[in-house]
């Protein structure tokens, strides 16, 4: 496995970092791995027989010749300290997935700003069905196959590109696909500009680019050298890959696939948004420049059940109203969930939001005081934090207060306890509750269930 007997993951417990610990030791490797705080992704962990604790052990990465660290770590980290302080081999997780990636013939990075676990995965799924021999890094839980890594063989090395931290830019993909690029990550992107600069060099750095139509646009991506080598897709005429004759029907959407004018095959989706059509259609070109059956394409893509907390239906609270979770935490991505809601239900919406770093609250403060417009009622909780202190941006309370002043309303909870206790007192058995974030508030909607 890449030179290295013994790997060692500071912060194993993310999803993309457990996904390349679970990848290196089926590749032979011995790994542990450390994380602040326990998790079911640790206990999992375990179970396949890795060496994996919460807190510091210094004489577990004594053991190792690398340690791979994400980039949420500080460089005060105990066992980060240690391991460069005693001459040990160090690479941040954007650095071990560029170099692991590198053991397939082809790279496939999916980049975009929303969309991306879901996309990756969809296609992930896809790739499996076909038996075709893959390896699949993913952000989130494949709904069918419980895991966030697939390996079946080194013909195609399969991920997440992400922006953050411009990670995506240590990648060199055979097909590097833009899903969108709205403004998010201002804790890495001074403005809108930087962020295009990084998809543009994304394009520039791929054999093959697949770009939704508007944001060829938005990223100017004419200026690129090659402009061959870029496939479009989206709803519009000008698009190589074209969503048709688009239905819906609770939520779920079916469409035909046009490539330059010609029918390539109609798709019924199996999970719920329109934004799943764009996604669908990403997954559908790569598969065209992959030379894969289309229609067999089209089957698989039609019995994909989706991401875990990705519109994931939890069940029925105490009062009986109907639980969902969602990951969306971006203005945006709330628009495109609420919008769904809306084709599902006649019942009122009760959303409650956990905000996702202090900066981005802050930044897109008049994005989120808008987004949740079509809501009945909506719930505010504290900032995750992440990786950041409340000096950086605005907390829950700070959105709250911003969208009363108005003239709409929202409700600040300053704790899971208290917005569980609403919920149940609140709410009838015609709501729907949606619970909105990328923190842990996933736990509160499955104490919901419960």
């Amino acid at each position: 496995m890449l030179d290295f007997r013994k790997i060692h993951f500071i912060g194993i417990g993310g999803s993309s970092m457990s996904a390349l610990a679970m990848l290196a030791s089926e590749s032979g490797a011995w790994v542990s791995g450390s994380d602040r705080e326990d998790s079911f992704t640790l206990q999992k962990l375990k179970d396949m027989g890795l060496n994996v604790y919460t807190g510091s052990n210094n004489s577990i990465v004594a053991q190792s010749d690398l340690v791979v660290y994400t980039g949420a770590i500080g460089d005060d980290d105990t066992e980060l300290k240690f391991a460069r302080t005693n001459r040990i081999r160090c690479m941040e997780r954007k650095a071990f997935l560029a170099l692991i990636s590198k053991e397939c013939k082809s790279l496939i990075a999916i980049s975009g700003s929303h969309g991306k676990t879901t996309t990756t995965a969809m296609l992930c799924y896809v790739l499996k069905c076909l038996r075709v021999g893959f390896k699949g890094h993913l952000g989130g839980i494949i709904s069918q196959e419980h895991c966030n890594f697939i390996n079946t063989g080194d013909d195609y090395f399969v991920t997440e590109a992400c922006e953050y931290k411009r990670s995506f830019l240590a990648l060199e993909p055979t097909v590097g696909v833009i899903l969108n690029s709205d403004y998010d990550h201002p804790d890495t992107y001074p403005s809108k500009e930087d962020m295009y600069d990084a998809f543009r060099q994304f394009a520039e750095q791929s054999q093959v680019v697949v770009a939704e139509e508007n944001t060829y646009k938005t990223l100017d991506l004419q200026r690129i050298e090659n402009k061959d080598k870029i496939y479009t897709f989206g709803l519009g005429e000008d698009a190589d890959f074209r969503a048709v004759n688009i239905t819906q029907k609770d939520g779920k959407f079916s469409f035909a696939v046009l490539m330059r004018g010609q029918k390539l095959t109609d798709i019924h989706l199996n999970v719920y948004g329109k934004h799943n059509v764009l996604n669908a259609l990403a997954v559908i070109a790569v598969s065209r420049i992959m030379w894969q059956n289309i229609r067999e394409v089209a089957e698989c893509i039609e019995s994909f059940e989706g991401v875990d907390r990705r519109f994931s239906i939890m069940g029925k609270s105490q009062s009986g109203a109907k639980i969902i979770a969602d990951y969306a935490h971006h203005p945006r991505e709330i628009c495109a969930t609420i919008d769904t809601l809306r084709l599902m239900t006649k019942g009122r919406i009760v959303a409650v939001f956990e905000p996702h770093t202090y900066s981005r609250t802050k930044v897109l403060l008049d994005d989120f005081a808008q987004c949740f417009f079509w809501t009945d009622e909506l719930l505010i909780l504290p900032t995750y934090s992440a990786r950041e202190t409340k000096n950086q941006g605005y907390d829950g309370i700070d959105l709250t207060c911003y969208i009363n002043k108005r003239g709409e309303c929202a409700l600040y909870m300053d704790s899971y306890d208290k917005a569980y206790e609403y919920i149940n007192e609140h709410t009838s058995k015609d709501d729907v509750v949606i619970v909105l974030g990328a923190g842990s508030v996933y736990s509160l909607a499955q104490k919901l269930v419960q």
